[in-house]
């Protein structure tokens, strides 16, 4: 009976060794984790990502940052192997997703404390979304993620300054703006168009005011055939629209576009409380370029009362849940 039990509390043991090794094993395995403005929050590891979709770019050009006058330089040509950030951010369950919910953006923070931001309608709404991937291989062979997993590879971007190394966060925020209109519905209150909106720089603190005029001022863009639909209200179908570019006018404010800061965006709100977001990414090194503007006029003509003198429009995008009508402020964040 004593030869049983003493092989019966090795046999314990080994189970118990093994137990709290593969323990150990799990808790030193890299994850991603997923949280803020969510329905459920998770931590996901290698095998978790392989069990979503696969999404494969071949021959993703990787061409380094550089500053004014610089030289390009080409880091790399790969054929990578991942999941989509939107397919990520499906899984945990966007909890802002109505009209007025684009003032959302999302951050994805790597390995050494760095950071870059994506706006929701660039993930959702825009080309740039099916482009955003935490890949896992490169050329075939795994990517080493140190403390994270992967690297995060935007192929829309001209150059590599939102490449990250190493995912471990990805956070969900929505800004929060105060939404009057359909308070003033119920009451019954029209407010007057805007005639000039601030634009802000909230570093800088710096300001300016902007108006029609100003907005004349800079080299107009046009879009032939902007997609007005989906969560838009009162103003669907296909107009050509004409007016200044958000590039243009953030150089104008100081920001320097050969050296933009990746973890910062822009909060273009209406009087009433819709808002949008549009990342530094898809506004400074997106293959799309000037893609957002500000437009004044809308098929050859100014835009009626009811728009006011400036709305946003953007070229790429599916849906017009980023035109932002009766614009009174610009904020760089």
């Amino acid at each position: 009976m004593a030869f049983d039990r003493r092989y019966l509390w090795i046999f314990t043991l080994i189970l118990t060794l093994a137990f709290f090794r593969q323990e150990a094993a799990c808790a030193a395995s890299p994850t991603v984790s997923v949280s803020g403005d969510v329905s459920k929050h998770l931590k996901l590891n290698l095998e978790d990502l392989k069990k979503l979709e696969p999404f494969h770019v071949n021959k993703v050009v990787q061409v380094a940052s550089k500053k004014a006058g610089g030289q390009d330089r080409m880091i790399a040509m790969s054929d990578c192997r991942g999941v989509l950030l939107r397919d990520i951010l499906e899984m945990a369950g966007m909890k802002h997703v109505r009209k007025y919910e684009p003032g959302v953006f999302i951050r994805v923070k790597g390995s050494g404390n760095s950071e870059v931001v994506f706006s929701f309608g660039e993930i959702f709404y825009s080309s740039i979304g099916r482009s955003v991937l935490i890949a896992y291989e490169k050329d075939g062979r795994p990517v080493a993620g140190g403390e994270g997993l992967g690297e995060l590879v935007v192929t829309t971007d001209v150059r590599t300054g939102r490449s990250l190394g190493g995912v471990r966060e990805i956070v969900v925020e929505r800004v929060d703006v105060p939404m009057n209109a359909y308070e003033d519905r119920s009451r019954k209150i029209v407010r007057p168009p805007t005639s000039e909106f601030v634009l802000l720089d909230s570093r800088t603190r710096k300001s300016n005011r902007i108006n029609l005029a100003d907005l004349k001022k800079h080299d107009p863009v046009r879009i032939d055939a902007a997609v007005m639909a989906g969560d838009c209200e009162g103003f669907h179908g296909i107009y050509s629209f004409k007016g200044a570019s958000l590039r243009s006018l953030l150089q104008q404010s100081g920001i320097d576009p050969s050296t933009p800061d990746y973890d910062r965006y822009v909060l273009i709100c209406s009087e009433n409380g819709f808002c949008a977001t549009f990342s530094f990414g898809e506004i400074f090194n997106s293959r799309l370029s000037d893609n957002i503007i500000i437009a004044y006029e809308k098929d050859g003509a100014p835009l009626d009362p009811t728009e006011a003198f400036a709305k946003s429009v953007v070229r790429d995008d599916s849906v017009g849940g980023r035109s932002v009508r009766r614009i009174s402020s610009i904020e760089i964040r």
